[in-house]
């Protein structure tokens, strides 16, 4: 006999469960083998042949991942007129902070262009962290929410994800991320982004 699950009770298990699995993907890079894949596909990207419009647009195209990103999607979300989307949004941007900041203290992982000599590096060099990829779970988390949470034609929820997939791309191309930092991030994003659509 099979039992019915409400979606929204569907939902927030794939989102705990992809957030989960996102935040562990940091413990793979422990292990030496995945570490130095880790490493030399960062190598590999970031000594990728470049030009200053790409590298512009790339730098432009990252902070829809920043705070920036979270304040555009608050303001539809008011020119929308939907105030529960509004609370929402701002709970689940303000808790994902949260978890990326204390992924961040716990892991300690430095930036590549600490560990990296040579590192190309294309604007700040943040201060902070590298794992996991605090802009990339913020543009996930941002994607799922508005691709679940509004009412999108298929292509555009495609766009979404195809945005939040440039700003992963954007922190391996600036230099400021290893690919696993990406991927955690955009685990982690899109699992929260399930659980708060919920």
């Amino acid at each position: 006999m099979r039992v019915w699950v409400p979606l929204d009770v569907q939902l927030a298990q794939a989102g705990l469960l992809l957030a989960f699995v996102g935040l562990w993907v940091g413990a793979l890079t422990w292990l030496p083998p995945v570490r130095r894949l880790d490493r030399a596909a960062f190598r590999t990207i970031n000594r990728l042949p470049s030009v200053p419009a790409l590298d512009y647009c790339l730098w432009c195209t990252t902070h829809l991942g920043s705070a920036w990103g979270g304040v555009a999607a608050l303001a539809l979300s008011a020119l929308l007129q939907r105030p529960r989307l509004i609370v929402v949004t701002a709970l689940g941007l303000l808790t994902l902070g949260l978890c990326i900041g204390i992924a961040k203290t716990l892991t300690r992982r430095q930036r590549p262009f600490v560990q990296i000599v040579g590192t190309r590096v294309i604007g700040l060099r943040p201060a902070d962290l590298s794992y996991p990829s605090g802009h990339t779970a913020m543009a996930f988390y941002l994607s799922t929410f508005l691709a679940l949470g509004l009412p999108l034609a298929p292509p555009a929820r495609i766009g979404l994800y195809a945005l939040a997939t440039l700003v992963g791309y954007s922190r391996l191309h600036l230099g400021v991320h290893y690919p696993f930092d990406v991927l955690a991030g955009g685990l982690l994003g899109t699992g929260w982004g399930l659980l708060w659509v919920s």
